[in-house]
C-alpha cells in the first residue's frame, strides 16, 4: 500500500479518532506565533483537513495548503480555504512563513526529512519563517504506544501502535457494515522520532525558538514547536 492510499484511509477514519479539541489547542500556540510574526503569505505544508488554514483565514491572514491526500484536500476545500493536492516541489511561490503543524515532518523518514527540509528552505523569502512541531520521545514512548478502540453505529476502529527503534508503527483496522457484511480496510503508517539536536545542526534553517507542547500529558511534553528562520 502506498504513501497515498493509506493517508486516504486515514482521512476517512479521522472523524472516527476525534481529538479535535486537542488540536484546537496547538493550533492555538501556532497562531500566537503566527499573529506575532504577521507574515504577508504563508503554506501549509501537509495542510490535512485543513482546519488549521480555516483558523488563519479568520484572522486575515493569506495563506495556502498543499497535501499529497486528495481526500484530505476535499475535506480543507470544504471549509472554503485555498489548498491543493501538491509536492512542495511543484511549487514555485516564494512565502514569509511555511508552517507544518500535526506531526507532519515526524512522518518523513530520514531522506524525506533531508529533502523536505532544503526544499521549504528553498521556498522561503529572504528571512522567512518556519514554524513546525515534532513528538517528543515521551510522546511517542509514553502517549502514542499502545491500544485504542473507536466504535460508531456501523463502523468499528481498531488502532495498534508500537515503538521500536525510534519509529512508530501504528496499524489501523477498519471494520464497516454494509448490507450485513463488514468491509475491511487496514493500512500502517510510520513515524520517526527525531531528536531537537537534529534541528539545531540544519544550516539552512537557524532554530530560533523552542516551545513545549504539553497536548496529551500535562506533566510532560508530548511535542516540541520549533520557530526556525531562513540562514543567510
Amino acid at each position: 500500500m502506498n504513501k497515498e492510499t493509506s493517508l486516504n484511509l486515514y482521512a476517512k477514519i479521522e472523524p472516527l479518532i476525534g481529538f479535535y479539541q486537542d488540536y484546537e489547542r496547538l493550533y492555538n500556540k501556532y497562531l500566537q506565533i503566527i499573529n506575532s510574526l504577521n507574515p504577508k503569505n504563508i503554506l501549509d505544508f501537509g495542510c490535512g483537513n485543513g482546519r488549521l488554514l480555516e483558523r488563519l483565514k479568520e484572522c486575515n491572514h493569506k495563506a495556502i495548503g498543499i497535501d499529497l491526500s486528495l481526500d484530505m484536500v476535499e475535506k480543507a476545500l470544504s471549509k472554503n480555504v485555498k489548498a491543493y493536492q501538491k509536492d512542495i516541489k511543484e511549487l514555485e511561490d516564494k512565502f514569509e512563513l511555511i508552517i507544518a503543524a500535526a506531526d507532519v515532518l515526524n512522518y518523513l523518514n530520514q531522506k524525506e526529512l533531508n529533502e523536505i527540509l532544503d526544499e521549504i528552505s528553498s521556498r522561503l523569502t529572504p528571512k522567512g519563517y518556519f514554524l513546525a512541531d515534532i513528538n517528543t520521545l515521551h510522546g511517542f514512548a509514553n502517549v502514542a504506544e499502545g491500544l485504542l478502540i473507536k466504535e460508531e453505529d456501523s463502523r468499528f476502529l481498531a488502532i495498534e501502535a508500537n515503538f521500536k527503534n525510534k519509529k512508530l508503527s501504528t496499524k489501523f483496522t477498519l471494520f464497516e457494515q454494509n448490507d450485513g457484511y463488514y468491509k475491511k480496510e487496514q493500512a500502517v503508517i510510520g513515524q520517526y522520532f527525531y531528536p531537537l539536536e537534529y534541528f539545531q545542526k540544519l544550516k539552512s534553517l537557524h532554530l530560533k525558538k523552542v516551545i513545549p507542547i504539553f497536548m496529551f500529558d500535562k506533566k510532560t511534553s508530548d511535542k516540541t514547536l520549533m520557530l526556525f528562520q531562513k540562514s543567510l
